[in-house]
Order: structure tokens, then sequence, then C-alpha cells
């Protein structure tokens, strides 16, 4: 059995539900290597899927396949980011197309109402320090989030923009005064005790992602695809043996594999280490094809060989 991330490369919740619940119907899916020219093909059936760990920014138009979803049997959580930064689009283009805060706090709550406030982790990431969103701005947006989110869920992830080069080639096409900023260590674990503080007191933890630096109690070090996790939620379920696999230095998470494509996701967020090309990732989206066993088009579907039922030995009986 093995655990499914759908998927840090793109949000397929938000912009590719309905070709998602095509692969859960037809119960395979295809997805190509990102760094070599192998392409993998990955049961969906439940009796092979140990979970699905989703993440979106926007699950709202994913919502009315939960019940079918649930249907196929198949054991999920759901990372769900939610930043308040659109709130700020009008002067501070960080999240170019994700919904208002109010939509999406609408969808996590309906979300947590279906499954649990177990199954629905926040995700406060990345914190990102400019002019505007400077440590009070994040001290009064997330207190707003977790008084709204309270009851809703009991975990949240945080983490600081990361400086990977091509996120720095998104930003650094923002005006000079919008530019984001790296504060001294102590200021960001200033603010993430204070995080930690306003989290506690609705009920929610606070959990690191990749960052040691910042793991001082009450604060835990966080695995995003946790077998811990997984092995509460589904305690009675077929176990595999999970091991440790993070995809970058620090990374706590737990073996999976990630069926999405980079340069997919249209939310325009100038942060994101997942789309290089903007113009690309909006021609990908709306060339997708529904019906096609790969995110990406490249050939015909392959649909899996279904293995030969065994011959049947007929041995005669002496009359």
């Amino acid at each position: 059995m093995h655990v499914l991330s759908v998927s840090y490369r793109t949000d397929i919740p938000a912009f590719y539900g309905d070709w998602f619940m095509q692969r859960v119907r037809e119960g395979y899916v295809r997805y190509h290597n990102p760094y070599g020219p192998q392409v993998v093909t990955v049961s969906l059936r439940a009796e092979d899927v140990r979970a699905i760990v989703f993440w979106s920014k926007h699950y709202g138009p994913f919502l009315h396949h939960l019940d079918e979803l649930d249907r196929a049997g198949l054991a999920c959580y759901f990372h769900y980011s939610l930043t308040g930064y659109t709130a700020e689009r009008a002067t501070h283009p960080l999240e170019e197309r994700v919904p208002q805060p109010d939509q999406l706090i609408e969808a996590f709550q309906a979300l947590a109402r279906h499954y649990s406030q177990k199954h629905v982790l926040w995700r406060y990431d990345p914190i990102i320090f400019t002019p505007l969103t400077d440590a009070e701005w994040h001290r009064r947006t997330f207190r707003m989030l977790a008084q709204r989110l309270a009851g809703y869920t009991e975990r949240c992830y945080f983490s600081f923009l990361d400086g990977y080069n091509k996120v720095a080639r998104n930003t650094g096409k923002l005006p000079d005064n919008l530019q984001p900023y790296d504060p001294p260590q102590d200021e960001k674990l200033d603010l993430a005790r204070e995080l930690a503080s306003i989290a506690e007191a609705h009920g929610i933890g606070l959990y690191t992602c990749a960052e040691d630096f910042a793991v001082i109690p009450p604060i835990q070090r966080g695995a995003c695809v946790d077998k811990e996790l997984i092995d509460e939620l589904w305690p009675h379920a077929q176990q595999r043996k999970l091991k440790l696999s993070p995809n970058r230095n620090k990374c706590g998470c737990y073996d999976s594999r990630d069926i999405g494509a980079y340069d997919t996701c249209p939310h325009g967020c100038v942060y994101c280490y997942a789309v290089i090309n903007r113009p690309l990732a909006l021609k990908r989206y709306k060339e997708h094809d529904v019906e096609h066993d790969a995110l990406i088009k490249r050939g015909p579907k392959q649909p899996p060989q279904e293995p030969h039922p065994p011959q049947q030995l007929i041995i005669p009986l002496d009359e």
C-alpha cells in the first residue's frame, strides 16, 4: 500500500478536481518524473492506497466530490493553505487569483464538518515579511484566522519564505517597496512564539514545516505526510511500514508519491516554487484533458495491464 500526495506541485482540488475524480473512477493515475523521462503508474484503488494527502489553497470547487471520494473507500486528510494575503491584493499582489479569506474559511469549515477537525490541517505558510506584511500584520491576521478556524482544526503548520532561486525570480518582479525581506532569526522566533500562544488559545497546536530552529515548546516538529497522523486516523487499516523521505533539508515527511506536475497551477502566487513559467501554467490548465490519465498530456492513455487470471488445472479423476 502506498501514500499519495495530491499535490504539492500544483493545486489539484482547486483546478483539477474533475480530472482527479475520473482517475479515481478508473482506478489508476500516471505521473511524469519531473527530473527524468520516466512515467509512473500508480493504483488509486482503495485496497492499494494507505492514505491520500491533499494540498490546496481552495477546496471550494472540490467539495461536491467528497461523497464520491468516501464511497470509493479512500482514506484522506487535507492540508489547507490560508494566509490572508489575498485581503491585501489591491496593494500587495502576493496571491493573484486565490479567493478572498471569507470564501476560503467557509470552504475550510465545510470540509471539517464533512470529515472532522483532525482531518483538516491549516497551513499558515509561507510567512513572508514585506513592508506591508510585517510581524504586526502577521500577528493580527493569524489571530483573525485562528478565531474563525477554532473548532474546525487541531493543527497549524507554518514556515518562513525560503529563498529558492525560482522564488527569487518571481518576487524580484515586485516593486521595490514590496520586496520581501529576511529578518534576523531572533525576530522570527519571537513571532513564532506569539503565533503559538494565539493558536493554543484557540485549541490549535502549532507545527513547523522544515523549520527546526523554531521547534521550541509548545511548537512541535511537523511532518506534512505524517505516519503518526495516518495511524491515528485509520488505526485498523492494513499498515505498511512507512519510511522517512524528506523532500528538502529538515523536512520531516514520510514516503509518498506525488501525482502532480510543476508549472500547472494558475493561482499566480509570486512566492511559488512550483511555477516558474506562469503563461505556461495557464496554458496547461486551459488545455488539460479531464479524461487523460496524466495531468500533462504526453501521448495516449496507457491503462495498466491487468494480470492474467491463473489457468485452471483440470485433473481427471479415475473412475
